[in-house]
């Protein structure tokens, strides 16, 4: 944790600042200038107390509902990773997600509700911009050292439908395929909305639903995924990897996919990745872009603007 960080931090039960002890780090770990690697946080109105463990602000007692995803991003830490591929697909993918160019991020306060292993936090802070980087699950591990390098990234362990951080603050909220996996995806959005300061953006993207068969068919093979071990379907999950010249037939992958769909992308680990991460997750719901579009307009959102991929929006709010 860099002390940066403490600045925006706030108690979640009270919204009181945060004071920060350092307890040094363990045996054989090393602490850089300016962080903190092992200690606590401390509410002085409340007298909660958080611990701060590998560097990270762990604001949740454990991973809750998303142990999936714990397993998930730390096993597939750099799938998606720029810097590590050596390509530039998650920068792509980001930039579909805002209606300004990149180069805009430079100075501006973002946070990243539901950061994973860091895939999108890294183009943020590549761009100048300073990111906080929050996640339920696990996935911070791999998140922190995936950014390590970034002086202007920040992570931290908490829920955000209770985020610890100081209201009104960020340029940008972005949350990219995350909200469909908490268990209310409108509350968890709306939760997220008093973080964005005035004349700031919100982006999402969620989940489509207009596709019934796929639809249907997932949820059924989610039903029983859930019976068994994320570590058993990890390994079917390899399935995907030779049946996709199958399913690249036209007329039996169109037959194929209506059964069981796996993930079509061109990398084989990727691959692998999307299709356990189609069945594992505890929640997974599905929406249209009237249901979305409602949630910006109910909430006092301007300037909404239809995106891609799903079900993806951006908007402005108000000052």
């Amino acid at each position: 944790m860099r002390h940066e960080l403490q600045a925006l931090l706030r108690c979640p039960d009270c919204d009181h600042e945060l004071e920060l002890s350092r307890t040094g780090p363990p045996p054989g770990a090393t602490e850089g200038p300016g962080q903190v690697r092992e200690g606590a946080l401390r509410c002085g109105g409340c007298d909660r107390r958080v611990p701060v463990v590998d560097g990270i602000p762990r604001f949740v007692p454990s991973d809750d509902y998303a142990g999936s995803f714990s397993f998930e991003w730390n096993r597939f830490a750099v799938t998606q990773l720029d810097s590590a591929r050596g390509w530039t697909l998650s920068e792509e993918r980001f930039q579909q997600s805002l209606d300004f160019p990149l180069h805009e991020l430079k100075g501006k306060l973002v946070l990243d509700a539901g950061c994973g292993m860091g895939r999108f936090a890294e183009i943020v802070a590549k761009y100048g911009g300073t990111v906080v980087g929050a996640d339920i699950s696990y996935a911070v591990d791999a998140a922190a050292r995936n950014l390590a390098p970034r002086t202007n990234a920040h992570v931290i362990q908490a829920d955000l439908r209770q985020l610890p951080l100081r209201k009104g603050s960020f340029d940008l909220v972005y949350s990219l395929g995350v909200l469909h996996h908490t268990p209310d995806a409108r509350r968890t959005f709306e939760a997220l909305l008093p973080y964005v300061k005035p004349g700031g953006k919100v982006s999402v993207t969620l989940y489509s639903g207009y596709n019934p068969a796929y639809v249907i068919s997932t949820r059924f093979w989610r039903k029983l995924a859930a019976k068994i071990s994320s570590k058993v379907v990890y390994y079917a999950s390899h399935l995907a990897i030779p049946a996709y010249y199958l399913y690249r037939v036209p007329l039996v992958g169109l037959v194929a996919m209506a059964v069981f769909p796996i993930s079509m992308h061109p990398d084989p680990e990727w691959r692998l990745l999307d299709t356990f991460d189609c069945y594992t997750p505890k929640y997974q719901s599905y929406h249209t872009h009237v249901e979305v579009y409602r949630w910006f307009r109910e909430n006092g959102l301007t300037d909404i603007v239809v995106l891609e991929p799903a079900v993806s929006f951006i908007a402005t709010r108000p000052v």
